[in-house]
């Protein structure tokens, strides 16, 4: 039997939203006949392999309250798995690398020389400076245009999550193609019956930083009048009052104009806000389509939503117009201002019959099991796994 590896410092097996895709990768590889193990930094497994879903897995993640220690594990990630691999591995035919240090990234070259093994690329993101406090200059950001730009060249195959970064690897890897957001699609429990409620319920669940325009969708939602309020609830899943205001950017008086029907839940378990979001009639989500960070990701949120049944409340940015369309699988806001954000509401607002909402939410799931699930993507994959 073939072997492969995936090497991740994604939370891994449910973490996060990184670990997900990872683990329809190595679903898929298991049914392409290959022994797989996920090498990766979620709960620690203290040195053992487990097995999640039918996939090995080990974590060499070491739980510490010392920051200088986490660090320095962190830092020696490459190290760790580089011996783990040598002493445990006398074949090995694929190596799946999703985002590593720069010096993690040397060890998998030598074990590319070592066992000439077919090296794939996951390439899911390619931040804008606008994220960040430091813009360019900010650690996270120099790291990623590192690898973007130096790491990746004619020894990798890469799988890029969006058309821009399958135009930019083109460029430099040997074999490049495109799959969005995947994820076992069939084993997420969704709703299609729109439930009787006096109320239409609208969520937004993440960590949304910068990226993620929270400030201009609650000023979106504070521009209703008070009859429009009285008809709707606002779900924020993920941060606090106060990250709203200080992190996201948003004026207190629009939280205050919103008064009982914005919700503010803080952070929850990942279960949990994906409840929220298939008990919600719209998903929110929001982002700058002209920064580089909106064109070379695919937002995890949409698809989730979309598996679950719920429409999302979403702009274009990324590939979304490949998939989305306004009123029968989304609510399509016309760009990412407050103003694009309040009429995009109010459109929603207008959708009043429940079979039309039913079928929306039927479209959504459909959408879904057609395009973002991992099966439909077997066979180009297997195609860079040469």
């Amino acid at each position: 039997m073939k072997k492969a590896i995936i090497i991740t410092e994604n939370n891994y097996p449910e973490g996060d939203a990184g670990a997900v895709r990872q683990h329809a990768f190595a679903k898929m590889l298991s049914e392409m006949d290959y022994d797989v193990l996920v090498i990766g930094y979620g709960k620690p497994t203290k040195g053992k392999v487990e097995i999640y879903d039918g996939i090995k897995y080990i974590s060499f993640r070491e739980n510490s309250n010392n920051k200088a220690f986490r660090i320095w594990n962190r830092m020696m990630f490459g190290n760790k798995f580089y011996k783990y691999i040598i002493e445990n591995y006398l074949e090995l035919d694929l190596l799946f690398v999703v985002d590593l240090m720069p010096n993690a990234f040397k060890k998998i070259i030598k074990l590319k020389k070592k066992y000439n093994c077919t090296l794939i690329h996951d390439s899911v993101e390619w931040y804008s400076k606008e994220e960040f406090k430091f813009g360019k200059y900010d650690i996270a950001y120099k790291r990623k245009d590192f690898t973007n730009t130096k790491v990746i060249n004619e020894n990798w195959n890469v799988i890029a999550i969006s058309t821009y970064l399958k135009k930019h690897f083109q460029k430099l890897a040997n074999k490049t193609i495109r799959i969005p957001v995947i994820m076992d699609i069939k084993k997420i429990d969704f709703r299609i019956k729109v439930k009787p409620n006096d109320k239409i319920v609208f969520s937004y669940a993440g960590g949304p930083g910068k990226k993620d325009f929270l400030r201009e969708i609650i000023n979106g939602f504070a521009l209703l009048n008070s009859d429009e309020l009285k008809k709707i609830e606002i779900n924020i899943i993920g941060v606090n009052k106060q990250q709203l205001i200080n992190l996201c950017e948003v004026d207190e008086k629009a939280i205050d104009a919103l008064g009982t029907c914005l919700k503010i839940h803080g952070r929850v378990e990942r279960s949990k806000a994906v409840d929220y979001i298939k008990n919600s009639d719209y998903s929110l989500l929001i982002r700058d389509e002209n920064l580089r960070y909106a064109k070379a990701g695919f937002p995890t949120k949409i698809v989730e939503s979309l598996a679950c049944g719920t429409p999302p409340l979403c702009n274009y940015s990324s590939d979304l117009e490949l998939y989305l369309e306004d009123k029968k699988n989304s609510i399509i806001a016309n760009g990412h201002t407050s103003r694009d954000v309040y009429e995009a509401v109010k459109k929603a607002l207008l959708i009043t019959n429940e079979n039309d909402r039913s079928l929306m939410r039927e479209n959504s799931r459909k959408l879904a099991l057609s395009t973002f699930d991992y099966s439909v993507y077997k066979d180009i994959f297997s195609s860079i796994c040469k």
